[in-house]
Parts: structure tokens; C-alpha cells; sequence
């Protein structure tokens, strides 16, 4: 975990640059567009929020939002960033916070499961929200690709990331990606119930990779 939070920190200022480069680049701006059509959100937790890219737009439709990365490097940026008063910035671990049960109305992660145990991820959040409480997760999905688009997306993502970060990635990078029934499959496991599924692709190249946004509710 120690190696994950240093790789994460010493890529914090080339990160925005280089996963635009890896995934297509207008996908997480199309994203931050839809996440700015969500309604009121209640008490939020950002689950990895980097370099606060989204954290902006969360706090506009939030009573306050608890903005967590465990990488110091991107906090740091994120702080510099993000000036809405009703934001605050904390160091956590996703898969293992340090918030009490049922806190938070809300809790939004993106790009963040496939750096994960996602079972793991997902209890936590399960936990850390409300009965009743929302899950907006953005989900990298490769698989969805196929053909030449597919291997083109893989030796991009490989390519963008060894000259964007230029540091070793830690043993495991990016193992747990998961498909969109594997990521439905296990949001029932972990007790959520699916509200939304929506697929969110850069097209204007094939082999940019989509992304699910998920809307759930926690059981």
C-alpha cells in the first residue's frame, strides 16, 4: 500500500494530462458534465478524488463534501484547486476509512476500482453510507472494446502512462478492472441495489475506452 501512496504522490502533477491521454480525451470531462446533472446530494464523500477534478462540481450540488485521496501528492494540488467553503480534505484509504457507519447521503468515486479489491471497496462504501444511500461510481471498462479498438486502447494506456509518469508502477497496477455485468454482479453481492447504469465514450476515436456511471442504493 506504501508504494501505491508514493507512486500516486510522485505522479500527482502529470496525472490529469496523462489519464486524459490513456482513456480519450474528452472522457472525464463528459463525465464531470454528467455528474453536474445529479440533483441534491446530501452529505458526500469523494472516494480518490486526485487532483479534485470533480470536487468542484460535487460541492455545488453538495451540503458539504468530504474530499479523500491516500496519495498526499494529490491532495496537495487538490487543496490548491478547490475553493468552495463547504469542502474539506482528508487522507484516507478507500477500502478502509476511518468514517463512522451510515455517515454520508452520498459517496462518488471515479476511475478508482480497478485500483482496488473491489468487494472491498464496495462493503466499505456500503458502510459508510445511509440506508438508502447513493453510490456514483465511474467504472473504466477496456473489455467493452473489441478487436483492433481493444489493443489499440491496451498499448496506448501502456504507451501514455510509461512517458506520462515515467516511474515504474507498483506489482498489480490497475488488476482489478472489471466488466460491466462483473461490476453489476458484484453490487448485488455487496447489497446494492442498481438504479442507473449508463455508458459515458469519447467517440471520437474507437478505441478510446468507455466508462460506466453507476447510479446505486445501498440495501
Amino acid at each position: 500500500m506504501s508504494e501505491d501512496r508514493e507512486f500516486w504522490s510522485a505522479v500527482a502533477e502529470s496525472y490529469d494530462h496523462t489519464v486524459d491521454l490513456q482513456i480519450g480525451g474528452r472522457t472525464r470531462a463528459l463525465v464531470r458534465e454528467r455528474l453536474a446533472e445529479e440533483g441534491s446530494l446530501g452529505r458526500v464523500a469523494e472516494l480518490g478524488c486526485g487532483t479534485g477534478f470533480y470536487t468542484d462540481v460535487l460541492a455545488s450540488k453538495a451540503d458539504d463534501v468530504v474530499a479523500t485521496d491516500f496519495a498526499p501528492g494529490m491532495l496537495e494540488i487538490a487543496r490548491t484547486r478547490v475553493r468552495a467553503a463547504n469542502v474539506t480534505f482528508q487522507a484516507e484509504d478507500a477500502q478502509r476509512t476511518s468514517f463512522p457507519n451510515g455517515r454520508f447521503d452520498t459517496a462518488f468515486m471515479s476511475l478508482l476500482i480497478h485500483f482496488t479489491d473491489p468487494r472491498q471497496l464496495l462493503a466499505e462504501m456500503r458502510r459508510i453510507l445511509k440506508p438508502g444511500g447513493t453510490l456514483i461510481a465511474v467504472n473504466l471498462d477496456p473489455r467493452a472494446l473489441g478487436g483492433l479498438s481493444r489493443v489499440q486502447s491496451v498499448l496506448r494506456v501502456l504507451y501514455r502512462g510509461a512517458t506520462g509518469y515515467r516511474r515504474k508502477p507498483p506489482r498489480g497496477f490497475g488488476n482489478g478492472v472489471l466488466t460491466a455485468d462483473e461490476l453489476r454482479a458484484i453490487l448485488d453481492e455487496q447489497r446494492f441495489s442498481i438504479r442507473t447504469m449508463e455508458t459515458i465514450h469519447d467517440r471520437s476515436r474507437p478505441s478510446y475506452i468507455p466508462v460506466e456511471y453507476v447510479r446505486a442504493s445501498s440495501v
